[in-house]
């Protein structure tokens, strides 16, 4: 979804771990599913800048976009926390 909504996204990476203060999605479960899937799109489309996003799935991990891996890595790797808040 996130590729097909933003052709400029060349990469996409998915990680447990968390960043503080990126937006999450609501719902957590079932993963793998279209319903989870289409939150986190919404959440890409949704931020400032759709092709360099930092999203949170709800007690799970972060999904992030980027031009590259190399960008994506550079942008958050100082950042990444690893442990995912459970609420």
């Amino acid at each position: 979804m996130i590729y097909a909504a933003h052709p400029p996204v060349g990469a996409i990476v998915h990680v447990h771990a968390w960043m503080e203060g990126v937006p999450s999605t609501q719902i957590q479960y079932p993963c793998g599913t279209r319903e989870l899937a289409q939150a986190v799109s919404d959440l890409v489309a949704a931020s400032p800048e759709p092709t360099r996003a930092v999203v949170g799935l709800r007690n799970h991990g972060l999904t992030i976009t980027g031009p590259n891996l190399a960008d994506i890595l550079d942008r958050t790797e100082d950042r990444i926390l690893p442990r995912v808040p459970m609420s």
